[in-house]
């Protein structure tokens, strides 16, 4: 069950990512409609998965579910939206693996579980990130990549403002085949500036 939520949207709020999250992180790395895509040819053991996230400064998972309503409790009393996560769902994770500290520039990972993809949930979250990384921690740049052949990512990179920098051509495999990659660069004037 995820914590208290860090961030709020309309859908989705972001909450740390709790060891008891783990499982969940290690399902959706594994599966072939994330791993593919994120171009992560290695299978990740729940040792990996807790290792990615002793210095996860930057990570979160993405929820959606009635937790970022309040309620009232059983004694007419109203909740805060902060301790009402029973009906919450994990359906994905939003982060900065990889930041260069001295220039402040993070280079962002999203993905969603297969049975929650196509219904926007990536754009929100990815948004709720954004303000967070230039708003809050002062960000000069955001970087992400994408395989030439997903077209879903790249269309939330550029909805969100994204610039296309450049193609490495042969730079990842999918399905034993070479494929090519694009580059997306976000600076944080474009982004507090929109």
């Amino acid at each position: 069950m995820p914590g208290p939520a860090f961030a709020r949207g309309d859908r989705v709020s972001l909450h740390p990512v709790e060891e008891e999250d783990y499982e969940f992180v290690q399902y959706g790395r594994n599966h072939p409609d994330v791993r593919v895509p994120l171009t992560d040819t290695t299978i990740r053991s729940s040792d990996d998965v807790a290792e990615m996230f002793e210095d996860a400064d930057y990570h979160f998972l993405i929820c959606v579910g009635d937790g970022g309503e309040s309620t009232n409790d059983e004694s007419g009393e109203t909740a805060s939206a902060a301790e009402d996560t029973d009906d919450l769902e994990a359906v994905g994770v939003v982060a900065f693996p990889w930041v260069r500290d001295g220039v402040q520039v993070g280079s962002l990972m999203y993905w969603v579980a297969p049975d929650h993809q196509g219904n926007g949930y990536v754009t929100e979250a990815t948004e709720l990130f954004l303000d967070y990384a230039f708003g809050e921690c002062g960000f000069h740049k955001v970087n992400a990549r994408v395989n030439a052949d997903n077209g879903a990512s790249a269309s939330v990179l550029e909805n969100l403002g994204f610039e296309r920098e450049g193609t490495r051509r042969a730079e990842s495999v999918v399905d034993g085949e070479w494929v090519d990659m694009h580059m997306y660069g976000l600076l944080a004037d474009e982004w507090l500036d929109a």
